[in-house]
């Protein structure tokens, strides 16, 4: 009746659902609807040209994803497996699945616990718990009283599943299984939050609402300008819709999936992977990151880091050699290529021993050991009796403070002794005590050393305008140590423990979360709310992580990082996942994030830069009386065929450190101010010219076909030029080379290719309505968009000068 001890792992995302969610662009949603009402119109080439540009971009989001796409949310790896229980009296071994509350469950190293469960007995028993709390020591076990309001990684009489047994053995009895273990109460709150939108997703929904908006307004102008001069209503609805339609940026989405697809392979390079294209992004516009400490910040690994003794290390070392128990996998191998096995602790002294040295086999051969009182829990040290430097002596190591209660030494030595413990303690150390004929002869102090280079990282993201706390199940005085050793200012108050956390309403919390910089001894809920409370602040997101407790907050942030050493649920819930667990690889994401934002700016500006052509141009020859000077299939032609190739070019553009700003500062939507500037100043400019020539021509009796062809090669030549101005968006033309993106100029080519086939091939004039032009009038185009470009720069450098 209970059910089988099993979490629903989130299956992976159909390939008809990555199809789907394509046409969740609203400017794809917008292309659509165009499609549909000039298909209704019988209008069948826009139509076609309109599904053109749709089928292209949905293909490439399509392929993009579902390449990322892989099989990660697997919760239910950490209890598939077999377990060794004794029920109704019987010893037997079943399906972890089987598991249910009442089976007692025996442990031995290496077994993954399959439920959560109480300890009726142990020896030694040690558990690394660190996918749940953070915490990287193993915690060792036993059948005593807690605290009720204890943490979880205090809970010593209780043992988790999902977790892994490091050393010794016990028996402990099933209490919850499947959903209702703390593995299930995580694995639903990561079922139960929906990924968040990203800032462009949001800005992208905002930008095409005001762009409908606009669309409808200009068509419903045009329609009661024409109506008001007397054309025919039916004629004028026709031109409206045209007029509407044309007016869609059909280049803009593919250009962005582009950029974004781009900016995935290229991160790729650098051992990071993206989900989902939107997610790089969001790395661009990120303001503040939350780390996890173990395994992220740390290499998840136990480290001797120093001895203090009177004694040469090398003495101190052959001493502590006696008490371990290490299994050398080659021992035939050279010593530093020796694999071994055994307690954290026990490997990490027969490791520093191999750098100075000290040979665990050698030891055993030059000292004979008599007897031998192996570590148990209840005395918290191991001990042995050897013949050492020709003198029998008895030589403990284990718990520093229970062992000084062993040493004969007088109450001032052991009261200095017990201080200086406590003060490594509080600095991130584990110690252990070597006591040799009951005297402290050493204290051995243990770390989970810092990763290399993320001390550097940190500090080139923190230049950059990103904010970095640490949230972490650990202890508060080992993510302190940590936090100094990576160079962090910890100030009284910037420290806050989860219990504090607990007590807060959220706005009272929201009030002192900028000045804390270290969050410790948080539950998974915790961090989930802190991502939550940080992103009401303003702050866009990202949060790292490796273990089962970190995936509710990947889930819920701006941009979810976790380390690709890290567990299945993590990079399941996860937008970003770092192969080679290196934080630098997450500067490298932002930076490149920032290079996508740079670029999808520089898009829009180029893109929406002709958006008052079709206004200008076509509400001016109706005011004038004239016949339009472009059809909905010219502008089609020019804003999706002619002008996409170079806006794909943007992706590939690389114009400095990307780490100097923050593309989104200050920005509120998808345009900011100086975009919004560029948009109408070139917009008003070129459409004014182009309105004024094309009067003109007609004014003075030019053939009407001949002007209306000059007038589109005039309004495509001019924006392949505006690639060149719009190449920077904060520097004028003069001060960088236009020409050294050679993709942006591979797509210019392109676009004049297509704009000279529209006016010479004869199978496309037919199409368009188009008709040869001369040299001469050529050279006037060309004359056209060097007048517009040097008038760009113009309004660029007064903007500039302006701000």
């Amino acid at each position: 009746s209970l059910g089988k001890n099993v979490i629903e792992r989130s299956d992976r995302t159909g390939r008809g659902k990555i199809l789907a969610s394509q046409f969740k662009n609203p400017l794809i949603l917008m292309l659509v609807f165009a499609s549909l009402v000039t298909a209704y119109l019988q209008d069948y080439e826009d139509t076609a040209f309109i599904l053109i540009a749709v089928l292209v971009n949905v293909g490439l989001g399509f392929f993009q994803e579902n390449k990322a796409e892989i099989a990660l949310a697997k919760l239910g790896t950490y209890i598939k497996e077999r377990t060794r229980v004794i029920r109704d009296g019987r010893d037997m071994e079943i399906s972890a699945e089987e598991v249910v509350p009442g089976d007692i469950v025996k442990l031995s190293p290496g077994v993954r616990i399959p439920a959560d469960a109480r300890v009726l007995r142990t020896n030694g028993l040690l558990v690394d718990e660190a996918i749940l709390t953070g915490e990287s020591l193993a915690v060792e076990k036993g059948a005593r009283e807690v605290s009720l309001d204890s943490d979880l990684g205090e809970r010593s009489p209780m043992v988790w599943g999902g977790t892994l047994v490091v050393d010794g053995q016990g028996e402990v009895v099933v209490v919850a299984t499947g959903l209702d273990t703390e593995l299930g109460k995580i694995a639903s709150l990561v079922k139960g939050k929906e990924k968040e939108e990203t800032p462009l997703q949001k800005a992208i929904y905002k930008f095409a609402l005001r762009m409908g908006v606009l669309l409808i307004v200009m068509s419903g102008l045009i329609f009661a300008l024409g109506a008001s001069l007397g054309f025919e209503l039916l004629d004028m609805f026709l031109t409206s819709v045209a007029i509407a339609v044309a007016a869609v940026p059909e280049g803009l989405p593919i250009a962005m999936t582009v950029i974004l697809a781009v900016g995935v392979e290229r991160l790729a390079r650098h051992k990071g992977v993206v989900k989902k294209l939107l997610a790089a992004e969001a790395l661009g516009g990120t303001t503040l990151i939350l780390t996890d400490k173990t395994g992220t910040l740390t290499q998840a690994s136990m480290e001797l880091s120093e001895i203090i003794s009177d004694m040469p290390k090398e003495l101190v070392l052959e001493l502590a050699l006696l008490l371990t128990d290490v299994i050398i996998g080659n021992p035939s191998g050279k010593p530093e290529d020796w694999h071994m096995s055994g307690r954290p602790m026990d490997t990490a002294i027969a490791k520093a021993a191999v750098e100075h040295k000290v040979l665990l086999t050698e030891v055993f051969k030059r000292n004979s050991i008599m007897e031998a009182k192996p570590f148990n829990s209840r005395d918290k040290y191991a001990g042995v009796h050897a013949k050492f430097e020709n003198r029998s002596r008895w030589i403990y190591l284990g718990a520093p403070d229970v062992l000084l209660e062993m040493a004969d030494i007088g109450q001032g030595d052991k009261q200095a002794l017990l201080v200086k413990i406590d003060e490594l303690a509080y600095a991130g150390s584990r110690v252990l005590g070597l006591l040799i004929d009951k005297k402290m002869t050493a204290l051995l102090c243990f770390r989970d050393p810092v990763r290399q280079g993320v001390a550097k990282a940190i500090e080139e993201i923190s230049n950059a305008g990103v904010k970095t706390k640490i949230v972490t199940g650990d202890h508060k005085g080992t993510a302190v140590a940590v936090a100094k050793e990576l160079g962090f200012e910890i100030k009284e108050g910037s420290v806050m423990i989860g219990k504090e956390i607990e007590g807060y309403s959220d706005e009272a919390l929201k009030q002192i979360l900028p000045e804390i910089v270290i969050f410790a001894r948080v539950s998974p809920k915790d961090k989930l709310r802190l991502v939550g409370l940080y992103r009401e602040l303003g702050e866009v997101v990202a949060v790292t992580g490796d273990g089962v407790n970190d995936a509710p907050a990947l889930k819920g942030a701006d941009v979810g990082v976790a380390v690709g050493s890290g567990t299945d649920v993590a990079k399941g819930a996860a937008d970003l996942i770092i192969l080679d667990d290196n934080f630098e690889t997450i500067v490298e994401a932002i930076r490149e994030g920032r290079r996508i934002l740079s670029n999808i700016k520089k898009v829009i500006v180029y893109l929406l830069s002709s958006i008052l052509d079709e206004l200008v141009l076509i509400g001016g020859a109706l005011i004038a009386g004239v016949a339009l000077p472009l059809n909905a299939l010219l502008i089609l032609w020019v804003n999706f065929f002619s002008d996409s190739f170079p806006a794909i070019g943007f992706a590939f553009e690389r114009d400095g450190d990307y780490l100097d700003h923050n593309p989104r500062a200050k920005q509120k939507g998808l345009m900011d101010t100086r975009m919004k500037f560029l948009v109408w100043v070139i917009g008003t400019l070129t459409s004014g010219l182009l309105l004024f020539l094309y009067l003109f021509m007609l004014n003075i009796g030019l053939d009407p076909a001949t002007v209306r062809t000059f007038i589109f090669a005039s309004f495509s030549v001019y924006t392949l030029f505006l690639v060149f101005s719009v190449k920077s968006l904060h520097k004028n033309i003069f001060t960088y080379n236009p020409f050294s993106n050679l993709y942006l100029v591979g797509g210019v080519l392109i676009g004049f290719v297509l704009t000279a086939l529209a006016i010479y091939w004869a199978p496309l004039r037919g199409i368009l309505g188009t008709v040869s032009l001369s040299p001469a009038w050529l050279w006037g185009v060309l004359g056209v968009g060097i007048v517009n470009i040097l008038a760009v720069e113009l309004g660029k450098l007064l903007f500039i000068h302006s701000r």
